[in-house]
């Protein structure tokens, strides 16, 4: 039996959030935090990806999967309000699929904010993969250049369509850097566009992780030995996540330093009669290598092992280093307690990425409201969250592993107090609270 509404109220507004969940990806995680606020002020319900259909290129699922979003943007109608988490991925194996089914969506959508997780740009030449691949004697140049074409032909084929759709209804597209939301205005043409970067712990949450310091349950979980020191790599093993630059870090290190890899290989990289992922390979082949270096030293000199700041030539002669793979735990995938625990109880949380032209990467987002002490390569993306935040987090060049164990162990910046002010304004809350104006036409705020 339907409850009565009292004189005078209105029912709430209904939200739909279309998004992974449940499952183990950044997208589910950031999605639970925003339904949790969002029921602050609408009825949210979440209509689930079908990963198990969606990101399967057989013309079986895909036509389980076309049937599957079919399903969804049926029931869009039913909302007042509908938020699409969009990262390409989530919606195909292919990217005609990834099309067809985002385009669905945002049709069917009647009151549409599209959180657009990336934007690829068209910035490759045909002609330079052709000489490449000549000069290689390989195809692999000239197709990667074709793929990139496809993928930034697909993200303008987004954009257009919210753009042609907000003629007709109230559609925004929400992106987490300036550079992406100047690109959608100027490029694309579409002006209802705003920029807010990611973020996941509201205030009561935040305050409990940043008092929870307790280091030594690490070291106890890990089996470390007490004394110990720990430098974190979070998210999925990936090459471009430039995990290897920290293994050599390790490698150089003091003994009582060790590494925690806290994440594992990207489901979509998991395939068919494949040992091992190329990446993951490389990366334990890395640690073994340093191992087997370590071995054939009895009596290291230390000084030679361990990073010094400029000036400091010698050190005392010490008991030899422990092999490097007793110095490196694969944690793997945990839960987002774990994950935000994990973060704040980390000596130093270090990510070494490549630039790939990355859009804001989450694990920047918790690590500074969890208050970890925080090292960040000169990567692009990096430098886009600095154009919100400031000086929140040292950084270091890409690949410079050197840099890196130097700056563990001496940098003594201290970014509580200025971390402090950016979360009054960077917050879940005043994300929430944008999109609600925006749903209600009530565009506001200041880009």
């Amino acid at each position: 039996m339907q409850a009565k509404i009292a004189r005078g109220t209105e029912p709430r507004k209904r939200l739909a959030i279309v998004s992974s969940w449940n499952e183990n990806c950044g997208n589910a995680s950031y999605t639970f935090a925003l339904k949790k606020e969002f029921e602050k002020h609408y009825d949210v319900e979440v209509l689930p990806l079908d990963l198990f259909v969606l990101q399967k290129p057989s013309r079986l699922f895909r036509r389980l999967g076309d049937r599957h979003i079919s399903k969804l943007a049926s029931r869009l109608k039913e909302f007042d309000y509908v938020n699409i988490q969009f990262e390409a991925g989530l919606y195909g194996a292919t990217i005609p699929s990834m099309r067809r089914r985002i385009l669905q969506l945002i049709d069917a959508a009647p009151n549409l904010i599209l959180t657009m997780h990336r934007l690829d740009m068209d910035n490759g030449s045909l002609f330079r993969g052709f000489v490449d691949s000549v000069r290689s004697r390989s195809i692999v140049p000239f197709r990667q250049v074709q793929v990139t074409k496809a993928i930034a032909a697909l993200y303008k084929a987004v954009v257009d369509r919210c753009r042609e759709r907000a003629q007709t209804k109230n559609v925004w597209i929400k992106v987490h850097t300036k550079r992406e939301r100047r690109l959608i205005k100027e490029a694309f043409g579409f002006e209802n566009c705003v920029d807010f970067p990611l973020a996941f712990l509201n205030e009561t949450e935040r305050d409990r992780v940043i008092r929870d310091v307790r280091r030594d349950i690490v070291l106890k979980r890990f089996g470390l030995p007490e004394g110990a020191k720990t430098i974190g790599a979070f998210g999925y093993v990936s090459n471009y996540k430039g995990f290897e630059t920290l293994v050599r870090a390790t490698s150089i290190l003091p003994p009582e330093w060790h590494l925690l890899i806290v994440g594992s290989q990207h489901p979509q990289s998991v395939r068919p009669w494949v040992e091992i992922d190329p990446y993951l390979n490389k990366l334990v082949r890395e640690i073994e290598s340093g191992s087997v270096a370590a071995e054939g030293k009895p009596e290291l000199d230390v000084a030679a092992h361990h990073a010094f700041p400029l000036g400091l030539a010698s050190a005392p002669m010490q008991d030899p280093m422990p092999e490097l793979r007793d110095r490196v735990r694969f944690v793997g995938n945990v839960s987002d307690d774990d994950f935000t625990f994990l973060l704040r109880n980390t000596d130093a949380v270090v990510l070494p990425y490549q630039e790939v032209g990355q859009s804001m990467s989450g694990v920047v987002a918790l690590a500074l409201e969890s208050g970890a002490r925080l090292f960040c390569s000169n990567a692009l993306s990096f430098s886009e969250a600095r154009r919100f935040y400031g000086e929140v987090y040292s950084s270091f060049d890409i690949g410079n592993y050197l840099e890196v164990a130097q700056k563990v162990q001496y940098d003594s910046a201290e970014y509580s107090d200025v971390r402090d002010k950016i979360y009054g304004k960077y917050n879940i809350m005043r994300s929430v609270e944008i999109q609600c104006q925006l749903f209600n036409g009530v565009a506001n705020y200041a880009n």
